[in-house]
């Protein structure tokens, strides 16, 4: 049994349940059933997979996107992208992302306390400098992105991050603005009772 969990931003370990069939689900011939199986195999959230390889070609551009964003062996850099995008995720009321985001900065920065205030107040929560410079900056990208300007990545760089970590986030945060409104729009999140 699963319980829709719309509302409640946690970092606990969520289920996405989709609207809309999976590709494998529906009537596709061997040829091209294969191809999404391979493809979708052993992917992380795979029921969100399985509905986005409906357009197969789309999931595809969108993948190499997506692993090229997120790409970093370094435990600094990947935790400020997943703190933008938990942001934006926070912003955007995508529960599942948040939560996955946000157990992600726990992990990678040691920060458990920090994610599980940002989840439980949002924008206000009490930060250290860095964090709260890159929470504010994810939130003009995903709020305002339109007057987004050169002094706003000032903060950053006052505090050591040069362009390309500053790029880093900006991108990350960008993409998760799209990936909480594919979420969002094709199925929910759900807890497990």
């Amino acid at each position: 049994m699963t319980e829709s969990t719309r509302e409640a931003f946690i970092l606990d370990v969520l289920q996405w349940e989709p609207w809309l069939e999976r590709a494998p689900d529906t009537d596709l011939d061997p040829a091209h059933r294969e191809r999404v199986e391979s493809a979708i195999a052993g992917v992380p959230n795979s029921d969100y997979i399985a509905v986005l390889a409906n357009d197969f070609e789309a999931w595809q551009a969108r993948a190499l996107v997506h692993r090229h964003v997120y790409t970093s062996e370094e435990p600094e850099p990947t935790a400020w992208r997943e703190l933008g995008a938990t942001t934006t995720s926070r912003i955007n009321g995508c529960v599942f992302c948040a939560s996955v985001h946000a157990r992600i900065f726990a992990n990678v920065s040691r920060k458990r306390d920090l994610a599980k205030a940002l989840l439980a107040e949002g924008l206000d929560a009490n930060l250290p400098p860095t964090e709260r410079a890159i929470v504010d900056l994810a939130a003009k990208l995903t709020t305002d992105p339109e007057s987004l300007a050169a002094p706003d990545l000032e903060p950053l760089r006052e505090l050591g991050l040069d362009d390309l970590g500053i790029l880093d986030i900006v991108n990350y945060a960008a993409f998760f603005a799209n990936a909480n409104r594919l979420m969002l729009t094709l199925g929910e999140p759900v807890r497990k009772v």
